[in-house]
């Protein structure tokens, strides 16, 4: 699990100013790439002149790597960076062609992470450009990074779900997953309802403007029908009732409680 790191690639210009999409992809320069390692825990930044750190790590690190969209685009962004290494060769899981593997068509990361996480991204691709064109690098590299974030909750979720979500037609639909961890969040969950076991989860609930809250909770299950459960919060101190794509990560702790003691 911890060899593996979560890339996003700005770039300089658009496609129709190097003359289309058809192998121009070198002509694209790059601004910013953001990186989340999993050794680590954490997010790097690199600028342009930073590139050949960023090769070095991915060279003696040879880790997987993760991304939306990264074998048509930032794979082939960032090759004409790198003297020693063949970024193709790594180990790889572009979301996006799982995605269209399964569903037979592409979608926009905006559409899967709002449907799966709650959160869409902060901006679009044109942002960062105007960004590195008024020299505003903190705002690339704020934009660049929230960006990574998001593909990586949503490659999350898909680990501990076994799906994606997305809206079409006027509803969220779900998308399956192979790269998913066993047992998935849902059979944590109910092994957690039938053992009365306390659970220590992550969820999110979005306000009436759509705003997403992140709450880290110990919860107690009171109820679970198929796609939605209620719960005790010990965080907010009150019932709820969740639907099981709300929730993040879960992982059973050694409480256990009475069902009636939750009621109180």
């Amino acid at each position: 699990m911890n060899n593996k790191v979560v890339i996003d690639v700005e770039t300089k210009k658009t496609f129709s100013e190097v003359g289309g999409l058809q192998s121009n992809h070198h002509l694209l320069g790059i601004s910013f790439v953001g990186v989340y390692s999993y050794s680590e825990n954490k997010y790097f930044g690199f600028l342009e002149k930073d590139l050949a750190i960023l090769e070095k790590i991915l060279l003696s690190t040879k880790p997987q790597i993760i991304g939306f969209n990264t074998k048509a685009f930032d794979n082939k962004v960032l090759q004409p960076y790198f003297k020693k290494l063949l970024i193709a060769d790594l180990p790889q899981l572009d979301i996006l062609e799982e995605i269209t593997n399964e569903l037979g068509f592409r979608l926009k990361l905006e559409s899967v992470a709002k449907g799966t996480i709650g959160e869409g991204k902060s901006g679009t691709g044109l942002d960062a450009i105007r960004y590195f064109r008024e020299k505003d690098f903190d705002s690339l590299a704020k934009y660049c990074l929230v960006d990574v974030r998001v593909t990586k909750e949503v490659y999350e979720f898909g680990r501990q779900h076994g799906c994606l979500y997305y809206f079409g037609g006027g509803e969220k639909r779900a998308i399956p997953i192979k790269w998913g961890d066993a047992p998935t969040l849902a059979e944590v969950i109910a092994q957690a309802f039938q053992q009365h076991r306390r659970l220590q989860i992550r969820y999110y609930e979005l306000d009436e403007k759509e705003k997403r809250e992140v709450i880290d909770s110990k919860i107690d299950i009171l109820t679970m029908d198929n796609n939605k459960i209620k719960i005790f919060c010990h965080t907010k101190d009150k019932q709820k009732e969740l639907k099981l794509p709300q929730i993040l990560t879960a992982k059973i702790s050694d409480e256990t409680y009475a069902h009636q003691a939750a009621l109180i």
